[in-house]
């Protein structure tokens, strides 16, 4: 009883101890806005990095990363039909910059059905479609069809990082890696990663609950940037085959951004912006009110004006550089940066309450993470990059078959 009663006691005094020191502390009183910066400067050595300045008064987008492709894929009739006001809030932009707009029919074009016929879902097709037009560009803005430009005083470059060659986000409402939209600059690296996260169609295939090119987004990010993680990505990949709805599904994606911890950036391979950091975020999350800062707006799948920040249907004629004229948007949608805030923090607040239940699972207290493979769990990393090299997917030659809509 005794004993008890000394090591609660000392447990007590070791407590408030480390709560003082902690407390008293030098931070060196460093602003939050800097954190980033250090960590990438002082942990991973890369080179200096600061984004360039926004856009003011719809000037010209200065070229320094060269020639910019925004890429949409899909069926050209469903974007006539189901998508007409994300596309034309995304051509009145283009016509006031001088990247190159490309529209790539999946089942139409003959690049794609030549190097991507044996790709026949959509979602995993699409990402074949960007690689096989990824060497006609410097850098490549991959956009989903239901993605509107709210505000078009912005360039591109300002979410472009030099440092790496594939930029992915977090989508807002439950913390995972979107797979719509993407910034892919053309180098070996990102051709590999996009014909193999295509190539996980083969096996997603047979998952009953697979979120398709999403939720094999999770696992290809992880294995790519973390391949030491090999125990940590088996039960990830369990709990994913394993997932049977939405609730189960996210206890993969939990699984895996836990293994990925609190990094996000990988120099030389991928950046993810964590949420609402990215240049697009899902239109509801703030019901659809935009600031300054807003780029694009994601999940506008209907012709209709409601539930948009668009006052009426867009007239490409009006739209050109250096102007607004063609820009007409709902009175009193456009707020400050603060008002903003203000909602981003009430909705993730209102995610994480509804977080699914079977989502929130601590992926080594559910399965075992050395049970199976002990003694041996720490696998030998110039293995991993020994076979991953012979297993580089090759560049295509260059095709004269361009069947894609160019502007």
């Amino acid at each position: 009883m005794k004993l008890k009663l000394w090591l609660s006691v000392l447990l007590l005094v070791t407590t408030v101890f480390i709560l003082y020191q902690a407390s008293t502390m030098d931070t060196g009183n460093i602003p939050m806005n800097n954190v980033s910066m250090i960590r990438d400067e002082n942990v991973t050595n890369t080179p200096k990095y600061t984004s360039p300045a926004q856009r003011q008064n719809m000037s010209n987008c200065p070229a320094i990363y060269g020639k910019i492709t925004i890429v949409v894929v899909g069926s050209t009739k469903s974007l006539e039909k189901n998508y007409q006001i994300a596309q034309a809030s995304l051509r009145c932009y283009h016509k006031s910059t001088k990247y190159t707009l490309r529209v790539i029919d999946l089942y139409k074009d003959c690049r794609v059905r030549t190097e991507c016929r044996h790709h026949t879902q959509l979602f995993f097709r699409k990402h074949c479609a960007t690689a096989a037009y990824l060497n006609e560009t410097d850098w490549m803005l991959v956009l989903d069809a239901d993605t509107a430009v709210v505000n078009p005083n912005h360039c591109i470059e300002e979410w472009i990082d030099p440092r790496v060659d594939l930029v992915l986000y977090e989508r807002f409402f439950n913390w995972e890696i979107a797979s719509g939209n993407y910034l892919v600059k053309n180098t070996p690296f990102a051709y590999d990663f996009l014909k193999r996260w295509a190539g996980w169609e083969f096996r997603a295939r047979y998952y009953v609950f697979s979120g398709m090119d999403n939720g094999a987004l999770q696992m290809h990010v992880l294995q790519t940037v973390m391949p030491e993680a090999y125990v940590e990505a088996t039960i990830c990949n369990q709990l994913w085959s394993n997932a049977t709805d939405y609730a189960t599904y996210m206890a993969y994606v939990t699984c895996v951004k836990v293994t990925l911890g609190a990094k996000r950036f990988w120099p030389g391979q991928i950046r993810i912006y964590r949420r609402a950091h990215g240049w697009v975020r899902d239109g509801h999350v703030t019901d659809h009110y935009w600031c300054d800062r807003d780029f694009m707006m994601h999940d506008y799948k209907h012709n209709s004006l409601s539930n948009t920040p668009f006052e009426r249907d867009f007239n490409l004629t009006e739209c050109g550089s250096n102007s607004l004229s063609g820009w007409h948007w709902k009175q009193g949608l456009h707020i400050d940066q603060e008002t903003i805030k203000i909602k981003l923090r009430q909705k993730e607040r209102l995610h994480a309450i509804s977080f699914p239940k079977k989502g929130r699972v601590f992926p080594w207290l559910a399965y075992s993470d050395v049970g199976y493979c002990w003694p041996n769990c720490d696998i030998d990393l110039e293995l991993i990059d020994l076979m991953r090299s012979q297993f580089q997917v090759p560049a295509p030659e260059s095709s004269a078959c361009n069947d894609s809509i160019v502007s």
